[in-house]
């Protein structure tokens, strides 16, 4: 069976600097976050920050991720959500940071140095809206099927209709939709806002072009504001960035 590998990095600490003890308490923990033990192995603890690097059988890939994913929105199994819930309390009390990234660099999962000033929570709520991403998986028996989305390192977990479903069918990992339809939000402690769910209603082809090319459309348009500026790309990657 091939295999995938998945790495937990801990950010604020190094292999010689953490202590093997503690190091055995945060494994403990990932094992029970990731579950299906049988097909999860711990490889090694590389240099530099602390990434542990686990293995997983590629077949069940799929299935630990939207494990990780749904216990940081403290969804699915108990066992799971608590194991994430103990994962940020060590990781507070240790002063660190974390990520969990797929093999090919894809941030599954963040968990930001905690700060002593929490962000007031909001939610969750359902709101109206849409996202944009590449279709990657798509499968279930149930009436409402999971949909994969994936959009600037980012998966989206949501549920559609089997019709939603079959008309998404052609497009996996083909060229990147609009899904609207209604979230449900949460802003965390962090001020990070978090998806718990999103119902897809429709969805809709983007359309594949570049910076300059959408930029050339802008230009075009009479009494157009970007057409005085210089370097109207530098300008909205300032605004992309806030500044």
């Amino acid at each position: 069976m091939s295999k995938k590998e998945i790495r937990f990095h801990i950010e604020g600490t190094t292999p010689q600097m953490l202590p093997m003890a503690r190091l055995a308490e945060y494994l403990k923990e990932l094992a029970v976050l990731c579950g299906h033990s049988k097909h999860v192995h711990f490889l090694r603890v590389e240099t530099g920050s602390a990434p542990c690097v686990l293995e997983v059988d590629q077949e069940y890939e799929p299935k630990i991720l939207a494990r990780i994913q749904r216990a940081k929105t403290a969804k699915g199994p108990k066992d799971a959500v608590k194991a994430n819930s103990n994962l940020i309390y060590m990781l507070k009390k240790d002063r660190f940071s974390a990520e969990f990234k797929a093999e090919n660099g894809e941030l599954i999962a963040a968990y930001p140095l905690a700060t002593e000033r929490k962000q007031e929570t909001f939610g969750p709520f359902w709101q109206e809206g849409s996202l944009d991403g590449i279709v990657v998986r798509l499968g279930g028996i149930d009436e409402t099927l999971p949909v994969h989305l994936v959009y600037e390192g980012r998966q989206y977990i949501c549920n559609a209709s089997r019709e939603i479903v079959r008309q998404l069918g052609p497009k996996i990992w083909g060229d990147p939709i609009r899904a609207h339809g209604k979230g449900k939000w949460y802003r965390n402690e962090q001020g990070q806002w978090e998806m718990m769910f999103f119902d897809i209603h429709s969805v809709e082809g983007l359309e594949q072009s570049t910076l300059s090319e959408a930029v050339a459309r802008l230009r075009a348009i009479p009494d157009n504001e970007l057409y005085s500026l210089k370097d109207p790309i530098a300008e909205m990657q300032k605004i992309r960035s806030g500044e």
